[in-house]
């Protein structure tokens, strides 16, 4: 059997180092049958004896020295490794107000995607970039809300747990809801999307709704 993928990336976004291969946690608690899954899954996991790292980056076959040098850092600090070369290069692409360094406020960087270090400020970003958008386009933002209901789970679990039960959704709990930010959110899911007429929604393969324009692609409401 045959294992394929980037096993060094972080830990899911869904679920956390709790559910990641490398979790110190997996095999600590027997009396779930999905934590009983998990400990069966690590097992196994370890018996692989076998690994094969795929060194030649196929997709950059014409590069510049700087896309060398940034791959080159992408791939040590996915190991925690980053050389003192690889730092200084990085300190290089940081956004600043001074003249001949790149800024975040630069015209090439108005509609691409933003990594932050916060899941709050991501949600942030998203809102007002959604606003400009429309804005910008002559648009209205449409709002499309979701239609909860109550958790229906596992009565034992809730017990254990000490949660108290509800039967229905007050509207004035179904507006929270709807106020939240993503990120605050299980499974990061949304209550509220905001579109418009020039905007394109798809999901992607790997869960993360995105916007896509007819000249730009940007990610929105994940990251």
């Amino acid at each position: 059997m045959v294992f394929s993928g980037d096993f060094a990336q972080l830990p899911p976004a869904v679920g956390g180092e709790n559910v990641s291969l490398y979790s110190n946690t997996i095999g600590s608690v027997a009396g779930h049958e999905k934590s009983q899954e998990e400990a069966i899954g690590k097992a196994l996991w370890h018996q692989i004896t076998t690994v094969v790292i795929l060194r030649q980056n196929m997709r950059q076959k014409t590069q510049s020295p700087e896309d060398t040098k940034l791959r080159t850092a992408l791939e040590n600090m996915r190991y925690k490794s980053c050389s003192a070369e690889d730092i200084a290069f990085l300190r290089t692409l940081i956004t600043s107000k001074s003249p001949n360094r790149p800024s975040i406020c630069d015209d090439e960087f108005r509609n691409v995607s933003i990594i932050t270090a916060r899941n709050l400020h991501k949600d942030e970003i998203n809102r007002a970039g959604a606003i400009r958008f429309a804005e910008e386009n002559n648009q209205t933002l449409t709002e499309f809300f979701s239609d909860d209901s109550p958790y229906l789970g596992n009565a034992d679990l809730e017990k254990i747990r000490g949660l108290k039960k509800i039967n229905s959704i007050s509207d004035e709990m179904q507006q929270g809801l709807w106020d939240q930010p993503p990120s605050t959110a299980e499974k990061f899911i949304s209550g509220k999307l905001s579109l418009c007429i020039e905007a394109k929604k798809d999901l992607s393969m790997d869960g993360k709704p995105k916007w896509e324009t007819e000249d730009n692609r940007y990610w929105i409401h994940y990251l």
